[in-house]
């Protein structure tokens, strides 16, 4: 019998989804089917999250963390499943062993918490161990966890990177650099000049280096996935595509990026999205 998927978008659109963001836009071509999916993951990274980062008490928040993971462990026997459940499917979760739900709830705490990196291979190797259970749940949703998603994986780690400098303003109220101590020195930027937001010709070449270097990997990766990891993970794709056309604005205003943040026009995300879905790019 076909679950009703009404009431789980409803929920996730109202936590991750504005009628304007980028994350609407991305799935608005999906099938509902595949919407929900993609919004639910999302949906449940939020909420994650936000039991991480809004709990006052370090008891509340496991607690709440607690709570997600029995949520997750058991939802096949659930007959009354959280609509961030359903979205992403009672039987696809059903399949994902229980120690699996405590590895990706850890790495979502992991997350919120602020590093330094020694280097760009640090950068990488600690934002692809935060997406392997994320990538781990698409296996299960193709039915075989020994299928091999290793370009999804790295696609959606070089995204991940790319939107994480391209965050930096917000970043780094929040006490987070991810700009990492080797390319600092390379370029003669020195970690108070970020903090301070300090722009000049040394900041420009970085940022200039950096983003050419994740936007490459992420294409290169992204052309090794497999045509029905593509087809599935467009939503990935489309955000990722927007987060490059929010680079190109900077490029041409001299990559402020310690002090600005870029955002993309309605209709420019929904041609990013349409081009995504329909013209595969």
């Amino acid at each position: 019998m076909a679950v009703s998927l009404e009431n789980p978008l409803a929920y996730c659109r109202e936590k991750v989804c504005g009628e304007t963001s980028s994350l609407h836009y991305a799935t608005l071509f999906q099938v509902d089917e595949f919407k929900a999916y993609w919004l639910g993951c999302f949906t449940l990274n939020h909420e994650l999250r936000q039991a991480c980062l809004k709990q006052l008490e370090a008891g509340l928040t496991q607690v709440k963390l607690g709570w997600w993971r029995n949520a997750l462990a058991g939802a096949a026997t659930n007959t009354n499943p959280h609509p961030v459940v359903s979205a992403i499917s009672k039987p696809v979760i059903a399949k994902v062993p229980g120690e699996h739900w405590a590895e990706l709830i850890n790495k979502v705490a992991s997350a919120c918490e602020p590093k330094r990196y020694n280097s760009m291979a640090d950068w990488h190797k600690d934002v692809r161990s935060e997406m392997e259970p994320w990538v781990k749940l698409i296996q299960v949703r193709f039915s075989d966890q020994d299928t091999d998603c290793n370009g999804l994986l790295t696609f959606w780690c070089e995204a991940t990177r790319l939107c994480q400098v391209l965050r930096l303003a917000k970043y780094l109220d929040q006490g987070f650099q991810p700009m990492p101590v080797e390319v600092l020195s390379q370029h003669g930027v020195t970690a108070e000049q970020i903090k301070r937001r300090e722009h000049d010709d040394a900041t420009t070449a970085l940022f200039t280096q950096v983003t050419d270097e994740l936007v490459s990997q992420a294409n290169n990766a992204w052309n090794k996935v497999p045509l029905d990891q593509r087809l599935f993970a467009r939503p990935l794709r489309a955000l990722f595509r927007m987060r490059v056309a929010e680079l190109e604005q900077h490029r041409t205003s001299g990559y402020k990026l310690l002090t600005e943040q870029k955002i993309i026009t309605p209709f420019k995300k929904f041609s990013t999205a349409w081009t995504t879905q329909v013209l595969r790019w």
